[in-house]
């Protein structure tokens, strides 16, 4: 199965095991939420079968998930229906949450009804991205990055971008441009973020049209635009390619099963960004999904459980003590390469992103 939150997918479906109960401190129980239900519209993976079944069992409380896989597809369905919010908990993505927000579709976190928010780890509970306006507005859930894809046997462990547009690799790469635009704008020397062209929109322009340019002047080199997750890992396993820009998860997938795989973040850069359950405006079951929020996060088992069916890093304090030293390998980063990664700027997104969507056709098109 795949999620793809803004064109970014990651596999699930590793079994789970010797999971621990829900009787943990963090499990809150109304007098209320004895029954009723909690709508939530997640991707997959992010709900563990385990952890329903638990918190279910443990709370009464029936949990009615929708899959989701794109966050304009969310946006478009929420915007559908006019503030009666059909969803209790929606899955924003940390760089595009800004959205939900301005749109009036989301209610900011009452810590005071959160009580496990101290089980997140503090450079994710603290970051800039999980609050605006002075309101928390999101529980930071995983963490995800953007880097490159390479099969061991046939690539030597490389260090820049460049093996992209070797000649020699050539028909042997795939990527999601609008994903990969970005880490090319840095490779290019331009600002990815679009930070620094906010008050200069034609600086901006220029350097979308460079970039959109450089690609398709290198576009033989790729053997396929990709969408889904299970369309890299599938085109690696067949050996129809082996490099790719590629996100954290179907690549330590990979790496999980067996696969002769390696990522890494080049000297140039990848992206980094986060994704959360946040509550909707005015939600019907409120309280449960606090009670839900709280189970979540009050075992670190869950973050654990969350990392086997996603291949993403869990944001729960402990999880990483009961993963296994392959687990631990393959979602390991150097500090090294952990430093090159840019955070997807929150209020600059928009724009970058307009002029990017905007490119990816062309590129297409070309």
């Amino acid at each position: 199965m795949t999620f793809k939150p803004t064109r970014r997918t990651v596999l699930t479906g590793m079994g789970i095991a010797g999971v621990a109960g829900l009787c943990a401190p963090g499990l809150i129980r109304p007098a209320h939420a004895a029954s009723g239900e909690l709508n939530i519209w997640a991707y997959d993976g992010f709900i563990t079968d385990a952890f329903r079944k638990r918190f279910e069992d443990e709370t009464g409380i029936r949990l009615n998930i929708r899959t989701v896989t794109d966050q304009g597809e969310q946006f478009n369905l929420m915007a559908a229906e006019n503030g009666k919010f059909s969803a209790d908990i929606v899955t924003c993505a940390g760089h595009r949450f800004y959205q939900f927000i301005d749109a009036g579709f989301l209610a900011p976190i009452d810590r005071a009804k959160l009580g496990n928010w101290s089980r997140i780890e503090d450079e994710y509970a603290s970051a800039s991205w999980v609050s605006r306006s002075g309101e928390q507005w999101g529980v930071p859930l995983v963490v995800v990055s953007t880097g490159l894809l390479y099969n061991t046997e046939q690539i030597e462990a490389p260090t820049s971008w460049d093996v992209m547009f070797d000649e020699a690799n050539a028909g042997r790469t795939a990527y999601q441009i609008q994903d990969f635009f970005q880490i090319v704008m840095n490779y290019l020397g331009y600002d990815g973020s679009a930070a620094t062209y906010m008050n200069t929109p034609d600086v901006a322009q220029r350097a979308v049209d460079a970039t959109r340019d450089f690609l398709i002047e290198h576009k033989h080199m790729v053997r396929r635009y990709y969408e889904a997750a299970t369309e890299i890992q599938q085109m690696m396993v067949t050996g129809d390619v082996a490099l790719a820009q590629a996100g954290s998860g179907p690549s330590s997938q990979l790496i999980i099963d067996g696969f002769p795989a390696g990522y890494t973040i080049p000297k140039e850069g990848g992206l980094a960004y986060a994704y959360g359950f946040n509550i909707t405006k005015d939600a019907a079951n409120m309280e449960n999904a606090y009670t839900f929020l709280n189970a979540l996060l009050g075992d670190a088992e869950n973050g654990a459980e969350i990392v086997r069916s996603t291949g993403l890093s869990s944001t729960i304090k402990g999880t990483e003590a009961l993963l296994t030293d392959q687990e631990k390998e393959a979602l390991a980063l150097s500090a090294e390469e952990r430093s090159r990664l840019s955070w997807v700027d929150v209020e600059t997104a928009p724009f970058i992103f307009d002029l990017i969507d905007k490119a990816a056709e062309e590129i297409r098109a070309a």
